[in-house]
């Protein structure tokens, strides 16, 4: 195992428990029609592997008669039933899914698959789903900066980030003009696709706040440090509202048929 995996079931060190709620009020969620982008049967038995909150398992539950979200960690597994309880909510991870083999039309990860064990997860996304079913990856890119400006706020955590190889008040993921594919040699997949769909975001003052508050370094925190640094940038935030363009970069294939 790679020594750069960190299990996807792992909670940040500092707030623990609490993050769940920073992550469902500042962390943008999915436009629609991301669930339409690869054909998939309504009577589909669909999967939203590491689920978190239920952000995109809403939007499968509006869209197909059986969703099955899989989420390791209990807080947010607590979170995602009360909130979407439409779905069947499991315990379980991308390396162990708790599903028979071939179950699903489409497995969906959001905002996860990075965390994934991907040599390990590939085989088993493979086994639950059905011959020619679709594997559907999601990131949330920045296409530019808070507005209102937030860059007095941001100053603040910048000069208390660690110096690390990716953007810290940011999330990351694959561009879908990258060419990117699953890192893993002999792949029951046929070659990725990609598309970009819009996705703007409104959040209040308190939901800018959470959204700096999921970033992985900054939640790692303990009370002591974090609630304070949280604070004033609070304090620096004067707007009711602040928006941002994001946009959704989709990666998604098939299973091969032959596997």
């Amino acid at each position: 195992m790679p020594e750069t995996w960190r299990p996807n079931w792992a909670m940040p060190a500092g707030s623990l428990d609490r993050w769940p709620e920073d992550y469902e009020r500042g962390r943008p969620g999915w436009p629609r029609g991301v669930v339409e982008i690869v054909e998939v049967a309504p009577t589909a038995t669909v999967l939203d592997l590491g689920a978190g909150t239920g952000k995109l398992t809403r939007l499968l539950v509006a869209a197909f008669d059986r969703v099955v979200a899989v989420e390791p960690a209990d807080a947010m597994r607590q979170m995602l039933q009360g909130m979407c309880p439409g779905a069947e909510a499991l315990s379980g991870s991308a390396e162990a899914i708790p599903l028979p083999d071939a179950t699903a039309g489409a497995v969906f990860a959001a905002q996860s698959f990075h965390t994934f064990d991907a040599p390990r997860a590939i085989p088993e996304i493979a086994r639950v789903l059905r011959p020619g079913g679709a594997i559907v990856l999601l990131w949330n890119l920045p296409v530019g900066p808070w507005r209102p400006s937030a860059v007095e706020a941001e100053a603040v955590l910048e000069e208390r980030m660690p110096n690390v190889d990716y953007i810290p008040l940011d999330l990351g993921g694959p561009a879908a003009s990258s060419g990117w594919q699953p890192n893993v040699a002999d792949s029951p997949f046929e070659p990725f696709q990609a598309t970009v769909v819009p996705n703007p975001q409104t959040l209040d003052r308190d939901g800018l706040v959470a959204f700096y508050a999921t970033m992985g370094w900054l939640a790692d925190l303990p009370d002591d440090e974090r609630l304070p640094l949280l604070a004033r940038v609070r304090s620096l935030l004067d707007a009711d509202s602040y928006e941002r363009s994001w946009e959704t970069h989709v990666h998604w294939s098939h299973l091969r048929r032959s596997v």
